[in-house]
């Protein structure tokens, strides 16, 4: 069984996490920096709960950069007021961007 399109999906649907609850939350002060924080915490428990059946790298680092980014980006849009639809959206779209981002440079290093 091939696990390779589930990594797409673990950073799509965790980037959509991390937007939604930090959308849900929307920290009046300092948005970007508690917006980072709430999406590192956040992963913490995907990461323990993801490793054990699609791999340490598969998950660890792509949730350590989905978290951050994806928190600190929607922390920032709702300082905006922009609607939590396309927050979750954006951060949708990072997470998947991320991922293939992990993916393809993985497979870059490791082919020779």
């Amino acid at each position: 069984m091939n696990l390779k399109i589930a990594d797409f999906f673990v950073g799509t649907f965790s980037g959509a996490l991390v937007a939604g609850v930090v959308s849900y939350i929307s920290p009046p002060f300092m948005p970007i920096l508690l917006g980072g924080f709430i999406g590192m915490l956040l992963v913490i428990p995907l990461k323990i709960a993801l490793m054990p059946l699609f791999g340490a790298f598969e998950v660890m680092i792509p949730l350590a950069i989905i978290g951050m980014t994806v928190g600190m980006g929607a922390g920032m849009l709702t300082f905006t007021s922009v609607s939590s639809n396309i927050i979750i959206a954006s951060g949708t779209l990072t997470g998947l961007i991320v991922a293939i981002i992990v993916y393809f440079s993985n497979k870059c290093y490791t082919a020779q």
